[in-house]
C-alpha cells in the first residue's frame, strides 16, 4: 500500500495545531505520534498506513540518533588524551613486574570530556564459572547506545597475589579494557601487563596432572574433560594457557564439592 502523498505533505517542520469539533486547539510538536494519528484520522487513512508512518518515524529517529552518536564519539576521540601507565606493580622481592594505567586514573582523565560530548556509561559485571565478563554500555544524549564486552579467564592463583586478590584484579582488568574499548581510549605505550602475560603462558605439566587427578575424582573421563575444555575455551586441552588451566581446576574442585554434598543427602 502506497502512503498518501497529500497526507505526508501535511507534516511540516513546525508546530501543528489540531482543531477539534468543539473548536478547542491543541498544539503538538512536529512529527509526533499525536500529529500523525490526528491527521491520519482526519484524512480517513487506514490503520495500516498509520502504523507504517509511525514505524518510519521511529526508524528516522534511530538513524538520526546513531549519526549524532558517531559524530560525538569522533569529537570525543579527537580530544581524548593518551593516558599514561603510571602505576607500578612489584613482586615480593621488590622488582617491578609491570606498569599499568589504573581504571580510576583513566576515568578521572576523561570524565569531563565524556560529559562534554553528551555521553554517559554504565558497567555490568558477570562472574561465570571460570571467567569474568564485563559489559560497558555507552549512552548518548541523542538516544543511541552501544556496548563493549570483555571476558577474561578467572585465575585461581598467581605468584604475587592470593586467589581473592587475583579475582578482584581480573574484574578490574576486564572493566578497564571494556571501558577503554567502548570509548577508543589508548593507555600509554601498550605494554603487556601481568594478566596478559599469564594468559599467554602455556599450562604447566603440574597443572595438567592436577586436572587429570581432579577430573577422575569428579567422575569425569579424559574425553569428557576435553569436551568441557572445548565448550569453555574453544581449544584442545593440550593447548590451554596457565590461566585457562586454573579455570578448569577451579571448576573441577567445585564439581567435587557438589558431588560430595549430593552423596551426603
Amino acid at each position: 500500500m502506497k502512503l498518501n502523498l497529500d497526507f505526508l505533505n501535511m507534516i511540516k517542520d513546525k508546530q501543528e495545531i489540531i482543531t477539534h469539533e468543539d473548536n478547542t486547539n491543541i498544539i503538538v510538536q512536529p512529527y509526533s505520534p499525536e500529529v500523525l494519528i490526528a491527521q491520519a484520522i482526519d484524512k480517513g487513512l487506514p490503520v495500516e498506513t498509520m502504523e507504517r508512518l509511525l514505524a518510519m518515524r521511529t526508524a528516522l529517529k534511530a538513524e538520526a540518533a546513531k549519526e549524532a552518536y558517531d559524530e560525538a564519539m569522533a569529537n570525543f576521540q579527537a580530544e581524548c588524551p593518551i593516558v599514561g601507565k603510571g602505576k607500578e606493580v612489584k613482586n615480593r622481592s621488590g622488582v617491578v613486574m609491570y606498569h599499568y594505567a589504573p581504571l580510576e586514573a583513566i576515568v578521572s582523565e576523561v570524565k569531563d570530556i565524556i560529559g562534554k560530548h553528551g555521553f554517559s556509561y554504565s558497567i555490568k559485571t558477570e562472574i561465570k564459572e571460570n571467567a569474568v565478563k564485563v559489559t560497558c554500555i555507552v549512552k548518548h544524549k541523542g538516544g543511541h547506545s552501544e556496548m563493549s564486552d570483555m571476558e577474561v579467564p578467572l585465575a585461581t592463583r598467581t605468584d604475587i597475589m592470593s586467589a581473592p586478590q587475583q579475582t578482584a584484579a581480573t574484574m578490574t582488568f576486564a572493566k578497564r579494557y571494556a571501558f577503554c574499548n567502548s570509548f577508543g581510549i589508548m593507555t600509554g605505550d601498550e605494554e603487556t601487563d601481568a594478566i596478559e602475560k599469564k594468559i599467554e603462558e602455556k599450562a604447566t605439566m603440574e597443572q595438567h596432572t592436577e586436572i587429570e587427578l581432579l577430573a577422575a575424582e569428579a567422575g569425569m573421563t579424559k574425553a569428557q574433560t576435553g569436551v568441557r575444555c572445548r565448550e569453555l575455551y574453544g581449544i584442545s586441552i593440550l593447548d590451554i594457557s596457565s590461566v585457562q588451566a586454573d579455570g578448569i581446576i577451579a571448576g573441577l574442585k567445585k564439581r567435587i564439592v557438589e558431588r560430595t554434598a549430593e552423596k551426603k543427602v
